[in-house]
């Protein structure tokens, strides 16, 4: 008996040790996962995870500058005396030729401790050709037709 348990505790201990790769940046998040093919769902859960995780170790400093290196693009909220540093909205959008991606993070900080990350937000959209793998809903667009030209005009006559 004595040895099972010890088996089993010795399992549990090594599952514990065995962490699964956690990116460190925003930079590694995008890195770490396939935005054009993994299931919707697990993206946005990986990203709101990450994005919370980061942000809450590095700063609102740190995170600002690791979303400019990973080509967000960030707008900020007025600043007022009782939160001197603003909300901020930051977004990214990428393209392959099977799909257009989207993704936004919000950060806002705690008033009372500069550079600091009170809430994150995020959102990931993706819209491919045809509407399987659009995330989070079907979405008709022009991307749907596999991006095929107008078709020619003909020329005036006269």
């Amino acid at each position: 008996m004595r040895r099972v348990l010890t088996v089993l505790l010795v399992a549990g201990l090594a599952a514990c040790a065995h962490d699964f790769p956690r990116p460190k940046t925003i930079a590694e998040m995008h890195d770490l996962n396939d935005w054009q093919h993994q299931r919707g769902e697990k993206l946005y859960v990986a990203l709101a995870n990450d994005v919370s995780r980061i942000a809450r170790r590095s700063g609102r400093a740190a995170t600002l500058a690791q979303l400019g290196e990973a080509g967000y693009e960030c707008q900020y909220g007025e600043a007022h005396q009782d939160y001197p540093e603003p909300m901020a909205v930051c977004t990214r959008s990428f393209a392959t030729r099977a799909c257009q991606m989207d993704w936004e993070v919000t950060l806002t900080s705690d008033p009372e401790r500069a550079d600091s990350v009170e809430t994150t937000g995020v959102d990931f959209r993706r819209d491919c050709v045809g509407t399987a793998a659009d995330w989070p809903e079907p979405v008709e667009s022009a991307i749907d037709s596999q991006l095929a030209p107008p078709p020619a005009l003909e020329p005036e006559p006269g």
